[in-house]
């Protein structure tokens, strides 16, 4: 069945224009992903609206112009505020619009990945030990051990947070915001800069300090809604050089863990590169126990239609278990560059492909009547 669907986005030049920083525009929709969605969808059959970000979408509502859309597809990751990833779905749960990708609730979760941790220790599915450092950025760092030692003291891991190394990141960002060189700790003192630094560049969000997992790291494709959700592939990651840390020029670390500027599936940043391939599904064990984990975790935090489930495992060595490090309800779509079509590319899917068992998915909320009411599961 063919849809009129309306596209949801921020493009990212519009926002650069404005003045925001590459690092604040770095999850933001380039040119090539909003033309490549538009260009499969209407390869489907699907009547395609730009409609651009949230503003442009109260203003469609606002004139009643949504009345002709079937389905939303957005890729909005929103600019203010904790929850901005899930101001869109929200608004469309106002106005009782089916859309595609995870409701509200299950984004803004997601989002927050202390939030997340806490669902996934919930449901007993394993996620590195942690703790969270309430930003006080006007404390200065001169107290940063006291209140480090607050948060251990407060977390059911404190034990395991007395060992090192850390990591530590922002709560709530993505495509590796807020992870630098210096995010892997291994004594007190780069702890107490990791953490200023944090402090000072995101005021607003508090400070997830984690276990360090010295095991492989995988990335997990996965589609579907429900029981119908299903692995589509996964790409694994190697990494080689070592990088400079931050405030610490006279020394270098080996980096295996993906940084802000090294988010593509093979980039580089400050001489170390990252290379993303596809492992053997098959023969495996670890692979095999990071998808069934990614499931487990994508389904228990209410994914739907589609979703990028980050795993690494705690250690080398045929006894390693996968944790699962976030959920991504809305992986990046470019297909030259993102992780997701990637993943789908490998397993043998056109880009057209997949995003035609994304809409599928999501057509089951639709409204038989067009024009009617909606069912209320968006």
């Amino acid at each position: 069945m063919s849809y009129t669907i309306a596209l949801v986005y921020e493009r990212k030049q519009d926002y650069l224009a404005k003045g925001f920083s590459e690092e604040e525009c770095a999850e933001l929709e380039e040119n090539e992903t909003i033309d490549a969605l538009t260009w499969a969808l209407e390869s489907l059959g699907h009547t395609v609206v730009q409609v651009g970000d949230i503003k442009d979408l109260v203003a469609c509502l606002a004139q009643s112009s949504h009345q002709s859309w079937d389905l939303v597809f957005s890729t909005s990751e929103g600019i203010h505020g904790l929850a901005r990833e899930a101001q869109v779905p929200a608004l469309l749960e106002a106005y009782e619009i089916p859309f595609i990708g995870s409701d509200a609730a299950s984004t803004v979760l997601c989002h927050d990945k202390a939030k997340t941790k806490l669902s996934l220790e919930y449901c007993s599915i394993p996620t590195a030990p942690w703790c969270l450092l309430r930003n006080s950025h006007d404390s200065g760092a001169s107290n940063m051990s006291d209140r480090m030692a607050s948060a251990k003291s407060s977390s059911s891991h404190a034990d395991a947070l007395s060992l090192y190394p850390l990591f530590v990141k922002p709560v709530a960002e993505g495509t590796s915001k807020g992870i630098y060189a210096c995010s892997k700790v291994d004594r007190q003192s780069e702890l107490e800069q990791a953490l200023s630094l944090l402090s000072m560049r995101y005021r607003g969000q508090d400070i997830l300090v984690e276990s360090y997992l010295a095991g492989r790291e995988f990335t997990v494709g996965i589609v579907g809604t429900g029981s119908r959700a299903r692995v589509i592939g996964v790409l694994e990651f190697r990494f080689h050089g070592r990088y400079k840390k931050d405030g610490a020029a006279q020394s270098t670390q080996e980096i295996d863990f993906i940084i802000g500027e090294m988010e593509n599936p093979s980039h580089s940043a400050g001489g170390v590169s990252v290379e993303a391939f596809m492992p053997n599904m098959k023969g495996d064990s670890q692979v095999q126990d990071a998808c069934e984990r990614a499931l487990q975790a994508y389904t228990a935090l209410g994914g739907r239609d589609f979703g990028r489930v980050d795993v690494r495992s705690n250690r080398k060595g045929s006894n390693a278990i996968a944790h699962i490090i976030e959920i991504n309800p809305r992986p990046g779509l470019r297909p030259d560059a993102s992780y997701y079509p990637t993943i789908a590319k490998n397993h043998g899917w056109s880009y057209e492909h997949l995003i035609e068992q994304i809409v599928e998915s999501a057509a089951e909320r639709v409204p038989t009547k067009r024009g009617g009411k909606g069912n209320g599961s968006n």
